[in-house]
């Protein structure tokens, strides 16, 4: 059991250092697993879909969090057609 946990070390290490000096490679990397992952799992339009649904949920949670109304942005956005 002693080499696993030399190993488990090394790997929280070495992820620690990564995620200090390589934050966006070490993000990009992961979302792209990811959405390879789920293409191959569910398929393009379907992994499109839930794609858009993510960051259409981003982007009302980063409004709410900044203390914005979200109604008047979806009224802006939406009611244009």
């Amino acid at each position: 059991m002693n080499g696993l946990t030399q190993i488990g070390e090394k790997i929280s290490k070495f992820l620690v250092w990564a995620m200090d000096n390589h934050t966006g490679k070490l993000i990009g990397t992961f979302i792209g697993v990811l959405l390879g992952l789920l293409m191959v799992t569910l398929g393009f339009w379907r992994t499109l879909v839930l794609a858009l649904f993510a960051i259409l949920g981003f982007v009302l949670g980063k409004r709410q969090d900044d203390h914005k109304d979200i109604l008047t942005w979806l009224e802006r956005n939406f009611n244009k057609y």
